[in-house]
């Protein structure tokens, strides 16, 4: 467990900088001084997070523990050429007089880095709402996290779901910063498989970002009901799935979503399903048809969370392939992969042992095939999601004849009828 209290005790450590908490940052340095220069999985060491944020505080007590000046993280920028590039004067001075050298590091937009969502400017907002008009007063809290809630409530006469940034959070940059982004991001997407964004609230707070209602909870709570789920209803709910990421993964900018789980997928009243939640998605700049566009970093959720991810690797948008496999075992099979494990020693055995969830369970001809391959821990044989769709398709068709009570299904997929000849 090292590891995991290595990467607990370094996530403490960003957060006191990227915070301005001297008195928490003094600390964690009382306890190591070796954190001075700890990096992270992009290279990024605390004097980086703090130029970055313009935290002059923290920064003069790194410096005067010995910060390294010049180290770059992986994008070849250094503390310095981040606070020159977003214009914090008293930073690139304090930097400056302690010795760090000129240096302007790469642009973030080549093709192996993400693109950096811009935060909602006046000349786009067609979608911002006017915060009276949501009944916070009287909704209902539908979810919550480390971060925010989830409400349901009424827009305008029409139950919306609202997320909600915690009031204590409310002047952390990178919280706000992280939000800006998923606005950002929900207004190029549309899909009929991807959660409906419907307008945000960014001047003033609380900051809300403001979504269509689906009524039928998530999967993560249908599967708790312990129901077992009929094999043409799994194939279809992973039609729906496969659906919005190959939409996600095919635009002229792919969005890799990075922590596709069953808690993620909602319900709506008629049971399709939606990918939801981009909190921790990112957009990926296509330059090139066939360009790898590698990203680091342990984003997402253990349990379904891709080996490369985990080890800190390189990876792309295959990592969404994998985490899909993952929840098309747990439709399967009833529990979730690994499940007498604690998430991150299941996350330690895919990741360093190269093992799997053994599968049980009754499945269709080819689905096994088909999970066995999108877990893959050779990426490229992961297939992408628009061949899914296909196979998926066609492995719906060549089912056991559908119930009448669901013959309405074939409708509803509009999956395509093979005409014999008379």
């Amino acid at each position: 467990m090292e590891a995991k209290q290595q990467l607990a005790q370094l996530s403490e450590l960003h957060w006191a900088v990227r915070n301005d908490d001297v008195g928490k940052l003094t600390e964690l340095l009382e306890q190591d001084r070796n954190l001075v220069n700890a990096s992270d999985y992009d290279k990024r060491t605390p004097l980086h997070i703090a130029a970055t944020h313009d935290c002059v505080s923290v920064a003069k007590v790194l410096l005067s523990e010995g910060a390294a000046l010049n180290v770059k993280d992986r994008w070849g920028n250094s503390p310095r050429s981040e606070a020159e590039s977003a214009g914090y004067k008293e930073m690139v001075k304090l930097l400056k007089d302690s010795g760090a050298e000129v240096h302007a590091g790469s642009p973030r937009g080549h093709a192996e880095s993400l693109i950096q969502a811009p935060p909602p400017r006046p000349s786009n907002l067609d979608w911002e709402i006017d915060p009276n008009e949501i009944e916070l007063e009287t909704s209902e809290l539908i979810g919550k996290g480390s971060f925010g809630e989830i409400r349901k409530t009424l827009w305008r006469g029409t139950p919306v779901a609202v997320k909600t940034i915690r009031p204590s959070l409310h002047n952390d940059r990178m919280v706000v910063k992280d939000f800006q982004h998923e606005v950002q991001l929900l207004v190029k997407v549309r899909h009929p498989n991807i959660v409906q964004f419907i307008g945000a609230v960014t001047r003033q707070k609380p900051l809300m970002l403001v979504t269509e209602y689906l009524a039928g909870g998530d999967l993560h709570e249908l599967l708790q009901k312990k129901e077992a789920l009929s094999p043409d209803r799994i194939v279809k709910y992973a039609l729906d799935i496969a659906r919005g990421m190959s939409y996600l993964h095919n635009r002229t900018k792919p969005i890799i979503h990075r922590d596709l789980k069953p808690r993620n997928i909602i319900l709506d009243e008629d049971q399709e399903l939606k990918v939801g939640d981009f909190g921790l998605s990112k957009l990926i700049n296509v330059q090139h048809l066939h360009d790898v566009y590698k990203m680091t970093g342990e984003t997402g959720s253990y349990r379904y969370m891709a080996p490369e991810v985990f080890e800190h690797n390189p990876y792309d948008k295959s990592v969404d392939v994998f985490s899909f496999a993952m929840m098309l075992y747990e439709m399967f099979e009833g529990l979730p992969p690994f499940d007498d494990k604690e998430a991150y020693e299941a996350a330690t055995l895919v990741a360093r042992d190269g093992l799997r969830p053994v599968m049980k369970a009754t499945y269709p001809p080819g689905m096994e095939n088909l999970i066995k391959r999108c877990w893959s821990s050779y990426t490229p044989k992961r297939p992408p999601f628009a061949s899914i769709v296909e196979e998926l398709e066609k492995m719906l068709e060549e089912m056991p004849a559908v119930p009448k009570d669901r013959l309405h299904l074939r409708d509803i997929l509009h999956i395509r009828r093979t005409v014999h000849p008379q």
